[in-house]
């Protein structure tokens, strides 16, 4: 048998979590006793929160790590920190302030006068300027007329700058007149780092890595096990006025007023790729210039994100290995702001290069069940964009995972955090499987705390009991680790690649969001990866296929664009050469030579459906897949993400023969046959399953159908524990008509569990399951004295096989909702919470 199915059938598996742990001084038995919980959950790790913490890399610091370590050491469990005194990770622990502040970021700002000639002799006064403003050059440039756009016909006028006064002939037309400034203004990061340089960066390692380590090296690589870079930006914003109305995941080259990240190392860089003209194509980074504005954006763009990679996640990634611990985290990737500037790093692949693991992260309802095809509202501004919360975020982690050998496959999502009290067991489940199926495979749930109710982004984990779904998140953690250790480090079978969509966004002009094929790919069950150009210049073609590290794709389809760089057109085209089926969706970039295949996005689907490897016999968008090999096994996580539907039908596959089926969270495992690759399954709203091909599976019972239901027919007790009454139950009512809980305007606060207990009388005893029909949110079930688990999501079935007594049974259900109604919150405003209790209905299935 193969081993990591073995491990995960034998409870031996790894661990793939490790939550975030909100530090704070309360002193040892209490920090010892939020340790015991997050070990009680089944998460092996944690990652320490330090911005919960009043003395970060202090003395109370220290004190309390020494705690969270020797605790940790003894359960055996791993420590990581996140490397900073609160979020965005750029702040220094104040170092920068208090010691370096020369080391603080620099911005290129650029103010204009627009002005008519011809006139002898005039005269323009400069604004005032800021503290350590440099003037670095004045360009005059002919308008159009034409809105803001500009010609290429300029003249540099910064000699003619005397004494903040510019005296110039003005010639004849309408021409516009740019100061271009570096300064420290800009910003609403003053006292940060400069992620774009590399002594900057070393700041942040002089200020938390080598305390840490000076404190702890014997602790590094075996309990301490790394960092966490939690939302590093660049942080650059408008310099006066507030712009255009450009949100802050929105700005980028081409908004007025808009300061733009700066060193002087980036300025000689982008001397030597654009020669003598580099100076008066600044203007283009903010206004069109007859085209040249492509290859300026794209030039400056192309050279910031690589001073990131080198300075900060590269830095932060190499002292670590040479440390012997490992560099995580992530950037704002929010509504595609991981290719723009501000919140944000420019280049999703780029910002994390360094690390030792993809990361992202999904919080404040950014995906919520019901609703892949509308956007909705959520906890930030705007609107949720399915588009790219759910076809491209994930697949941004797991694709940068599958192509980076030093990440060896890992992919880590931080999960749950800020979607409020009403997040149940039901919804975690969801996102986690969400997450799983498009190859995530490490988490960082958000978050357990010490105190409660904390009211910093809950939900929070345990709670010192009062947490009525710590049962169902405990059983939760448990399932994804096993699935993790399935999937983790096995090769992920992708049947497309598509081209990552940054570089045709900097260039400006016509692009389309890498998301847009992707969604209508993935909805036809076609899996694909997404690659940067950076990745291109390491794949080849092979067997008509594109190969690049352990992936091989059917074929790279490029989003349609308008401008695409030289230098990515070239690995293009030599891909097309090497027999590789190159797609361009819409258009053929102006740019580019003749070469590969313009397909009209209605018909892109048609065709990369020829690369489908599951197939099914009756379309249903809302299935999705992940494939993967781990030596002689074959995988396939199947979900079905529909919120309001069961998928009942045939999938073809292309394996075939015996296979054992695993539906983990219910416990149960199955054998089935897969005769020319076909299999029927039936799976509930939000369920999923995994499928496992190879040689020496385990012994299992042969799946069978389900033949008929009976309803239970009996009276139930009805009883309610609120949390953190140590009264106990009180009783509410007897009943043979289950219903909602929470209907009565009396119970409308009421949080924690609700016991429902009854005996029936049975004839037929070959019942094989427990069907409760619908709950909310959990349910744990006790038949005749037999303890029989805990079900968290869809569907509510337990396995009672040879349980039940001809004539009178005994049966306790305890179900628990959620503290949305305890404690309310305004993050728990933003989904439709369930109903609470048994709802049913509870049958007997043959």
């Amino acid at each position: 048998m193969n081993k990591h199915l073995n491990d995960i059938l034998t409870g031996n598996g790894s661990n793939y979590l490790l939550p975030f742990f909100w530090m704070k001084d309360l002193g040892p038995d209490k920090l010892r006793q939020r340790v015991a919980e997050v070990a009680d959950s089944g998460c092996r790790a944690f990652c320490v929160e330090s911005r919960t913490h009043d003395d970060f890399a202090g003395e109370h610091w220290w004190r309390d790590m020494d705690i969270l370590l020797d605790e940790a050491e003894k359960r055996g469990m791993q420590v990581w920190v996140l490397d900073d005194k609160h979020f965005p990770t750029g702040y220094a622990n104040e170092l920068v302030s208090k010691k370096y502040p020369e080391r603080r970021k620099w911005q290129l700002i650029e103010n204009h006068i627009d002005v008519y000639g011809p006139m002898k002799g005039a005269t323009l006064m400069l604004r005032d300027r800021y503290d350590d403003d440099e003037l670095l050059a004045v360009y005059a440039y002919k308008r159009t007329e034409k809105g803001e756009d500009l010609t290429a016909e300029w003249f540099d006028l910064t000699e003619n700058v005397k004494r903040d006064r510019l005296r110039f002939d003005v010639p004849e037309g309408i021409w516009r007149v740019f100061f271009f400034y570096k300064t420290r203004k800009g910003t609403g990061q003053t006292d940060y780092i400069h992620l774009i340089d590399e002594e900057s960066v070393s700041t942040l390692i002089e200020a938390v890595y080598e305390p840490h380590y000076e404190h702890y090296a014997r602790y590094f690589g075996k309990t301490l096990m790394g960092f966490f870079s939690d939302e590093p930006s660049l942080g650059n914003t408008y310099c006066y006025g507030d712009g255009t109305s450009a949100d802050i995941y929105s700005r980028t080259l081409g908004l007025p007023n808009l300061a733009l990240p700066w060193t002087d190392a980036l300025y000689a860089d982008m001397k030597e790729a654009l020669g003598d003209d580099t100076t008066p194509l600044l203007a283009a980074l903010w206004h069109p210039m007859e085209g040249k504005e492509h290859l300026a954006r794209y030039t400056y763009m192309d050279i910031l994100t690589r001073h990131w990679r080198k300075a900060f996640s590269q830095q932060l990634g190499n002292w670590c290995k040479d440390h012997g611990v490992e560099y995580i985290g992530h950037i704002i990737e929010d509504c595609n702001a991981h290719a723009r500037l501000d919140t944000s790093a420019g280049h999703y692949f780029r910002a994390l290069d360094g690390q030792h693991m993809a990361g992202i992260d999904v919080v404040l309802h950014q995906i919520l069940p019901g609703f892949s095809d509308c956007t909705h509202a959520y906890s930030c501004p705007g609107v949720s964009d399915p588009e790219f919360f759910e076809y491209m975020l994930a697949k941004l982690a797991a694709s940068h995972s599958h192509i980076q050998p030093t990440m060896k496959g890992r992919a880590m999502c931080e999960i749950f955090g800020a979607y409020g009290w009403a997040e149940g067991a039901p919804m975690m489940k969801y996102l986690m499987d969400h997450m799983l199926l498009r190859g995530i495979n490490h988490f960082v749930p958000h978050a357990f705390t010490s105190i409660f109710p904390d009211p910093d982004c809950p939900p929070h984990f345990g709670v010192s009991g009062m947490d009525p779904q710590f049962a169902g998140f405990t059983k939760l953690m448990n399932y994804a680790n096993k699935v993790s250790h399935l999937l983790c480090g096995a090769e992920h079978k992708a049947d497309v690649a598509i081209l990552y969509h940054a570089e045709a966004e900097w260039c400006g002009g016509r692009y389309m969001f890498t998301h847009k094929p992707a969604k209508a790919l993935y909805d036809n069950q076609i899996d694909y990866d997404i690659l940067p150009f950076d990745a291109l210049a390491n794949a080849r073609g092979e067997n008509a296929r594109l190969a690049l590290e352990n992936e091989t794709y059917g074929a790279l389809i490029v989003p349609g664009a308008s401008y695409l760089p030289e230098e990515g057109l070239k690995q293009l085209e030599r891909l097309s050469t090497e027999g590789v089926p190159v797609w361009f969706v819409d258009e053929r970039p102006e740019n580019a030579n003749v070469f590969g295949r313009v397909i009209p996005f209605e018909n892109l689907v048609g065709s990369a459906s020829a690369f489908a490897s599951v197939r099914l016999e009756k379309p249903y968008p809302a299935l999705h897949f992940y494939r993967a090999e781990r030596e002689d096994m074959h995988v396939y996580m199947i979900m079905n993400e529909s919120a309001v539907s069961t998928f009942d039908g045939e999938i073809v596959l292309p394996d075939s023969g015996e296979a054992l089926k695993l539906d983990l969270l219910l416990d149960r495992m199955h054998r089935i046959s897969a005769e020319n690759g076909k299999v029927h399954l039936t799976l509930a709203p939000e369920q999923s399953t995994i499928l496992v091909f190879g040689d020496d599976l385990p012994d299992a019972p042969q799946e069978k159908a389900e033949n008929s239901r009976t309803a239970l027919d009996c009276e139930w007790d009805i009883s309610l524990l609120a949390a953190g009454d140590k009264d106990g139950y009180k009783p509410l009512c007897t009943t043979n008509e289950l219903f909602d809980i929470m209907e009565d305007e009396s119970r409308f606060d009421f949080s924690g569990w609700m016991r429902y207990t009854a005996r029936f009388q049975v004839e037929n005893i070959d019942a094989v399951s427990l069907a409760l029909g619908e709950v909310g949110q959990t349910a744990q079930v006790r038949l005749n004295g037999k303890e029989l688990g805990i079900r968290i999501a869809e569907p509510y079935i337990f396995d009672i096989k040879g349980l039940l007594t001809k004539g009178e049974n005994e049966i306790e259900i305890i179900v628990a909702n959620t503290l949305a109604g305890m404690v309310p919150h305004e993050l728990s405003t933003f989904f439709q919470i369930p109903r609470s209790g048994l709802i049913g209905p509870v049958e007997l299935v043959y």
